[in-house]
């Protein structure tokens, strides 16, 4: 018996269930020589709005060693299924910080190789981190350690839990694997455009948080990473402060996975000696569509069809000046409140897995440099793109009027440069939002960019530049730094290990998830010799 991958098959929308027979065809197999039929990718293409229809792959086991239009399949190596617990690592001690994808696998892998793993979490833990972020989405009272940036699970965990990446990395098989075995549906493992849904997240997250423990690793939740204590030119231990009181502990490695918005970590970093330097990244605003407009668009006579879910959309316009395009897009979902701190309104997108909310959101963002920072006005040192994110989320609170109210534009008013008065699409901001002139917000030359990208758009996704709503600001697509690390994924100062997307080398769940990996890899190499 052997198992094979076939070559990309069309299957029609309505005949999933005939698998097989589309395969024999292709393969020029008969039947009863197929044993089995496992989907291995599966895509969408609406190219044709007269013909909408599934690509799929196919694992399939035969009795043959050969057959047409495929080719043999060796199964990927799961590191994590695979790891063992090692004595030359019992006893080492290693502090992640950060409990996001990437704290959460790096500290995964270590404490099932026999580390001394402990995780401090500024955030709370799942259950009570959900309900501050309920509450808070729906009017309640605003929490600044854990909200939907803060908490078990980063900031991954309340949006759209999308697994889409760029990264070939082999270690994203032992990513998705291990997702499913927390909990996650099995069709990530075949989707075009995997997700796993903030309903569905929620408890992937804690089953992870449960198989860390029950390897033998601790969690400190509501408690901040404050200081370390230098020997030298490594560190040695950390401060970390509950609240109340101040704790040190002392490791032998510290794990720095705390995530894009943690802006004091950066500056404790720097504080130390630690190499950090400003990188691009992308601000601008979501746009909202109804859900049905959406699918209309994408599948045309299909859109109802049972076989599809929610349409989503990738669109880029790279423009004179800047690039502008669509970033993080939630099919079916809402725009919620995605602020770190007091006084601010920063917006992102959340769906659960169903994806079966009246509208589609996404980000229209555009790329900026630290030269376009420094040329806004923000000036040229490490954090001018931190100190502009922060100026342009006060600014998005004091327009929205106070209380967490985000400002809202029609799109085709956006376009006009003027006040709308009324929405085309209602918002799903559950805050509320307040009709405001978006265009005073960000420089105008981003804002030239959103308009131009817009009109781009709307010759792509008719009526995309006609019937939406846009509303502000989203500023926290990537890290506005990079803290530099060595091929042994150490920073300048000893012992200190950069990771994941706050660090600058990672933009996702998948690519987050990997480097934490990658780290954990590379703390096994060290303590092995």
């Amino acid at each position: 018996m052997s198992t094979f991958i076939t070559k990309p098959i069309n299957v029609p929308l309505g005949k999933t269930d005939c698998y097989k027979q589309l395969i024999a065809d292709k393969c020029a197999l008969k039947l009863n020589q197929i044993k089995s039929v496992t989907l291995h990718k599966q895509s969408v293409d609406a190219r044709d709005k007269s013909n909408v229809h599934f690509v799929c792959s196919f694992l399939i086991d035969v009795d043959k060693s050969f057959v047409r239009n495929a080719e043999p399949y060796v199964a990927p190596i799961d590191v994590l299924q695979n790891a063992q617990r090692n004595n030359n690592f019992f006893g080492k001690k290693i502090v992640v910080c950060g409990a996001g994808p990437a704290g959460l696998f790096c500290a995964l892998y270590l404490s099932k190789l026999d580390f001394d793993v402990t995780v401090v979490e500024k955030g709370e833990d799942i259950a009570a981190r959900k309900k501050s972020v309920d509450e808070f989405v729906c009017g309640g009272a605003f929490c600044p350690d854990s909200n939907i940036q803060f908490g078990l699970g980063g900031a991954g965990t309340f949006s759209d839990g999308k697994l889409t990446t760029g990264i070939s990395s082999p270690l994203t098989y032992s990513v998705f694997r291990q997702f499913v075995r927390s909990g996650a549906p099995d069709d990530i493992f075949y989707s075009a455009l995997p997700h796993i849904g903030t309903d569905k997240l929620v408890n992937v997250v804690a089953e992870l948080r449960d198989e860390i423990i029950a390897n033998g690793g601790k969690f400190l939740f509501g408690a901040s990473l404050c200081g370390f204590v230098k020997e030298g030119e490594s560190v040695v231990a950390c401060r970390v402060f509950d609240g109340t009181s101040e704790t040190t502990i002392q490791a032998d490695g510290f794990v720095v996975a705390t995530g894009h918005s943690s802006r004091d970590v950066f500056e404790l970093l720097r504080s130390v000696g630690a190499n950090v330097v400003p990188k691009a990244f992308a601000v601008g605003l979501r746009v909202e569509h109804t859900r049905e407009f959406v699918d209309n668009a994408q599948y045309g006579l299909f859109a109802t069809h049972r076989d599809l879910s929610a349409a989503s959309y990738k669109l880029v316009h790279n423009g004179a000046k800047h690039s502008c395009y669509s970033f993080c897009m939630c099919p079916g979902g809402y725009v919620v409140p995605a602020n770190s701190e007091a006084d601010t309104v920063v917006v992102n997108g959340m769906s659960n897995y169903a994806r079966d909310a009246a509208n589609s959101n996404s980000a229209l963002v555009v790329t900026v440099s630290p030269d376009d920072i420094s040329r806004f006005g923000y000036g040229n040192d490490v954090f001018s793109g931190m100190r502009f994110q922060q100026d342009l989320e006060r600014r998005a609170y004091a327009l929205g009027g106070g209380n967490y109210v985000a400002p809202c534009q029609n799109v085709t008013d956006f376009a006009l440069n003027k006040l709308s008065d009324g929405f085309s699409v209602a918002p799903s901001y559950k805050r509320g939002v307040k009709s405001a002139n978006l265009r005073t917000l960000l420089p105008d030359e981003i804002t030239e960019s959103i308009c131009e990208a817009l009109a781009v758009f709307d010759r792509k996704i008719k009526g995309f530049g006609s019937c939406g709503v846009l509303t502000g600001v989203e500023t926290r697509t990537s890290s506005p730094v990079r803290i530099l690390r060595g091929d042994d994924f150490q920073s300048n100062v000893g012992n200190i290990y950069p990771t994941g997307e706050g660090a600058g080398y990672a933009g996702g769940i998948v690519s987050s998830s990997v480097d934490g990996l990658r780290v954990a890899q590379a703390i096994c190499t060290r303590f092995s010799v």
